[in-house]
């Protein structure tokens, strides 16, 4: 039976902003509803699906049911005896290794999904958290949706895209 547990983030995700990436590596950039902006870098990605909520209402109501009296409320959980990895190995044929694979699953306030398979040992190949201070892309961020913090700079930016 799948279980949701507590992974090294706990965290409260507003709007997932952007998926992007290729070749194994994947950037998923997000606003918190503290209205900071993040970046989680995965590597060694195996698989990677986007769904929204109505394709998981089932899913979501047994993790739920099953959940752990000590499991703090987060966006982001790793998935224990998960069906995506064993459907995942029956569906690789031995193209890519099936074993040590760990099942994250994140998702936002409108009713975004990531599930994601990343290959390694949760030590070694575990995905890092970034808060996106780089100038260059809170100001892409900032422009995307209209906010008004920072005139001078998006004024700036607006005219450069």
């Amino acid at each position: 039976m799948q279980k949701l547990r507590n992974c090294q983030f706990i965290i409260n995700i507003d709007m997932i902003e952007n998926i992007s990436g290729a070749n194994r590596d994947f950037e998923i950039i997000f606003s918190t509803t503290d209205k900071e902006v993040y970046k989680f870098i995965f590597t060694h990605v195996w698989d990677i699906r986007c769904s929204i909520e109505n394709a998981s209402l089932n899913r979501f109501y047994q993790f739920r049911k099953n959940m752990p009296d000590e499991t703090i409320e987060s966006c982001v959980f790793v998935v224990e005896d998960s069906d995506y990895i064993k459907h995942f190995g029956s569906e690789a044929f031995g193209t890519l290794p099936a074993e040590d694979l760990t099942h994250y699953i994140i998702w936002d306030h409108t009713d975004t999904i990531i599930d994601i398979l990343v290959c390694g040992d949760l030590g070694l190949n575990s995905p890092s958290l970034t808060h996106c201070s780089d100038t260059e892309e809170v100001i892409a961020h900032i422009v995307r949706h209209r906010y008004s913090c920072l005139p001078s700079d998006t004024a700036e930016a607006e005219t450069t895209q």
